[in-house]
């Protein structure tokens, strides 16, 4: 028989805000997070015309979850 975790995100992305707020963090420490790696970020595709770097970006709760399962140890499968 196999243990299964089921895992349910109710967003597979977040706002800085929106992450802040259920981490009890402030926004700036989310953006130093970020800008310092530990945070995985998704960023969505750009019109040519835009400035790829002005695009706003967002928490990867599926990715952070990734992660998470891997330094436990666990098969994390989507």
């Amino acid at each position: 028989m196999s243990d299964r975790l089921v895992l349910s995100l109710t967003s597979p992305i977040l706002t800085y805000d929106e992450y802040a707020r259920l981490q009890g963090q402030k926004v700036k420490d989310v953006v130093n997070a970020v800008a310092s790696g530990r945070l995985p970020t998704y960023t969505p595709p750009c019109a040519p015309h835009e400035n790829p770097a002005r695009v706003k970006k967002y928490i990867n709760m599926v990715a952070l979850y990734a992660e998470a399962a891997k330094a436990a140890n666990l098969d994390f499968q989507i």
